[in-house]
This record gives C-alpha cells, sequence and structure tokens, in this order.
C-alpha cells in the first residue's frame, strides 16, 4: 500500500498522537518558557507550546517578527538577547526553561547561551547549526540532550520514513522505542485485536485507531476498517517486522 510521505507534521495531529501517550495536561501548564528566534523552527514550537497552555516569553530583535507574535503569546518583547541588562531587567531567570532558538548566527547563540547561565537559567535549550557549535556550548554547560539539531531530526525521520515506505508519521521516544502511524491493509479489515492477536503475534500495541479525524481507543472487539489509521507504539525492531507483515502481499490460494 503507498502512503503519501510528509515530513512536516500537521502540529494538531501530533498533539492528539504525543496525547495518548504523554498527559501534556499535567506537564506544560506548569512551566513558563522563554523562546529565542523566531525563525521556523522558533516559530513552530511557540505555536505549539501556546497550544499547550504553556506561559510562554518570546525574545526577538526583529520587531516585525514580535508585533506578528504577540497576538498568540503571554509576552513578546524586542530586544537583543546578547544585551545583559535588557535580559536582567525582564527577569529571564525567573522561567523555568529558556530555548536559544535564533538562526545561523553562531556567536550570538553562544553569548545568548553564555549570559543565560551568568543570569542562573538552569534548563536551557540551544538549536545548535555545526558540531563546533554543539561542543562550545555544552562546554557552557548546556546538558547534551538539550542540544536540538532540527536539520538532523528530520533527516532521521525522513529516513524512518522512506525506508518503510508505509509509516504515514513517526515519532522516536528513545533509542529503542517509537510511536507511529501506519495506514491498515486488507490484512486487518474487518478483523479485531482479540481475533489477530498482534501484542503476542509482534510484540507491539496498537493504542489508537484515527477513524474520520477522530480518535477511537479499540476494545477487543472493535473491527478495523478500510480508510483507518493505527496508532502503534513498540520496540523499533519489532514495529519494522509488524510493517513488514502489514504491508507484504496476501498470498493466494
Amino acid at each position: 500500500m503507498k502512503s503519501n510521505i510528509s515530513i512536516s507534521i500537521d502540529k494538531s495531529r501530533l498533539s492528539s498522537i504525543i496525547g495518548i501517550v504523554i498527559e501534556w495536561s499535567d506537564i506544560m501548564p506548569k512551566k513558563s518558557f522563554a523562546v529565542i528566534g523566531v525563525g521556523r523552527f522558533g516559530l513552530a514550537l511557540i505555536e505549539e507550546l501556546v497550544s499547550l497552555e504553556a506561559n510562554v516569553l518570546v525574545i526577538d530583535k526583529n520587531f516585525e517578527k514580535i508585533e506578528k507574535i504577540a497576538k498568540i503569546v503571554t509576552n513578546a518583547i524586542c530586544l537583543d538577547s546578547t544585551d545583559i541588562d535588557a535580559l536582567k531587567e525582564i527577569s529571564i531567570n525567573s522561567y523555568d526553561t529558556a530555548v536559544v532558538a535564533t538562526g545561523m548566527n553562531v556567536d550570538n547563540s553562544i553569548l545568548t547561551t553564555l549570559i543565560l547561565k551568568d543570569l542562573g537559567v538552569e534548563d536551557i535549550y540551544v538549536k545548535v547549526q555545526s558540531e563546533y557549535h554543539a561542543r562550545v556550548v555544552e562546554k557552557l554547560g548546556v546538558d547534551p540532550e538539550h542540544l536540538i539539531w532540527p536539520e538532523q531530526a528530520t533527516g532521521r525521520r525522513l529516513a524512518k520514513i522512506l525506508i518503510s515506505g508505509n509509516f504515514l508519521e513517526y515519532l522516536q521516544l528513545d533509542s529503542e522505542y517509537s510511536f507511529i502511524s501506519t495506514s491498515v491493509t486488507k490484512k486487518l479489515v474487518g478483523k479485531n485485536l482479540l481475533e489477530l492477536d498482534i501484542r503476542k503475534k509482534f510484540g507491539i500495541n496498537i493504542v489508537a485507531i484515527r477513524r474520520n479525524e477522530r480518535i477511537i481507543i479499540p476494545s477487543s472487539q472493535t473491527p478495523f476498517e478500510t480508510k483507518d489509521e493505527i496508532l502503534l507504539v513498540g520496540r523499533n525492531d519489532l514495529i519494522t517486522k509488524f510493517t513488514t507483515w502489514l504491508n507484504s502481499r496476501l498470498r493466494v490460494v
């Protein structure tokens, strides 16, 4: 079965998928975020945080960008993030997490990160552009797991989709486990989880069905329909085993 490949996952779909695994409402509204830089990555991050009802401060030295984003966030301020006095004045250290999402100006990103550290901001994420950039901010005390590689992450996600040829969406939970969505095939249509015994046979869990833009939590007796999209979680090798079986041709006797 062929599927449309789209590396730009619709944010409303992404939120609904992640929401099945993680109860966002118990986490995000309790935290405040300072996002520095309103490029493509920064804007996508801001919009998603806002949709999750987080308290968001946006900083950028481009007034036009700030003017546009101010309509949707808690606070938006036009200033130079390398101006330590300006960051002190807005009490940047009162925010739980700061995300340095500036563009291609590596020096600006490094200096901003240094200032945030000096001002006592403990939880810092940095969008990095190169190995050099990553090494420098690590030396400044940023947790390696808090380095954001948008291009690399996109490339890895696209590779997974291209190799499988069938994933509609893909979210890596850690190095061993992932969460994916894929279309049902004739092997599932008209059958239910009890009949298929997928968990026992493949070691993966089908946690939800997307049907007509609605999320259904299937019971053991819920039959799969032709246009269903299944959301499943499991170990990467077992997901591959299941999707290979799912999309292999039925034998004609």
